[in-house]
């Protein structure tokens, strides 16, 4: 029983992270949510458990609303801004599939997740991302359907206003990123301005741990400077640059080292041949799922 045991449980681990991954926006915790899960999963009595996955998605997913409340706590008092925790990507051979799940781990739409409630949240995430019917979700919740309808249609209203849609493809992404990349080390300012959006956001999360911004840094020339600022004074201190590509939260991003040591996560929003949002992860809490050295 213990063989099968472990099997279920493998069976659905994917999708159990999957769920807690998108519930808190965090990859470490997401895993301990998981393991918790394991662990209450080996305490049943298995064969008195008419539906195995249902289970451990409910339990599952009650662990992760109870953390995401804590969670909502903590962010309150983050230092800067706060981004979510880079997810590296697990690719699908199906690429509609992959489109799909790209869309569900971006970093634009955990940031508008962030505008809802715990509970719309989750009923927004089981049903449109994990297809969970209304009645399973409100078992889940402790819920009545309608209120979970009513949660779930709140919630998509919310990310329709919050959550902008980009429309670009892989390479024109993977471009756009290597052509900013390139002019921020040769300090091209007039060439970073061409490739930035009017209106461009710069996200920059630090955790209070390591030097970032305070916050949303707007504009195509404040952000083309700051970068070339940035790039500049590596070159004063001579710090070694050397970075590296990996796919994370559904698009190509960029991992930068600093003599060696990874120092930040870069990756963008593309939009009509622009790049609109830039978000770099620089919280060396956030980093530590990443390869930490060249």
């Amino acid at each position: 029983m213990s063989d099968e045991r472990t099997l279920i449980f493998e069976q659905n681990r994917h999708t159990l992270e999957g769920i807690a991954y998108r519930m808190l926006g965090e990859l470490s915790g997401a895993l301990d949510i998981v393991q918790e899960t394991y662990l209450k999963w080996c305490e049943i009595d298995v064969s008195t458990v008419h539906s195995p996955r249902a289970w451990l998605i409910t339990v599952c997913s009650r662990i992760a609303l109870n953390q995401l409340k804590s969670a909502r706590v903590r962010r309150e008092l983050y230092v800067g801004e706060w981004l979510p925790e880079p997810l590296p990507d697990q690719l699908n051979q199906d690429p509609r599939v992959q489109l799909e799940l790209d869309d569900t781990v971006s970093v634009a739409l955990l940031l508008a997740l962030e505008r809802l409630s715990p509970s719309e949240r989750a009923a927004f995430l089981l049903h449109d991302v994990f297809n969970l019917s209304f009645n399973e979700i409100a078992n889940i919740l402790g819920k009545s359907n309608a209120n979970c309808r009513q949660l779930a249609t709140r919630a998509r209203k919310h990310i329709r206003e919050h959550r902008p849609r980009f429309q670009t493809t892989p390479e024109e992404h993977q471009t756009l990123l290597e052509a900013f990349i390139s002019a921020a080390r040769q300090g091209e300012l007039d060439r970073l301005v061409t490739l930035l959006a009017n209106q461009v956001e710069l996200y920059s999360d630090g955790g209070g741990q390591v030097e970032a911004l305070p916050s949303i840094l707007c504009g195509a020339e404040k952000v083309a400077k700051f970068f070339v600022s940035v790039f500049g004074r590596y070159q004063r201190n001579a710090i070694a640059i050397q970075t590296l590509w990996l796919r994370f939260n559904g698009s190509s991003g960029l991992l930068i080292y600093e003599n060696g040591q990874l120092a930040t996560a870069l990756t963008i929003d593309v939009h009509a041949g622009h790049i609109y949002r830039l978000y770099a992860v620089r919280n060396p809490d956030k980093l530590s799922n990443l390869p930490a050295e060249m």
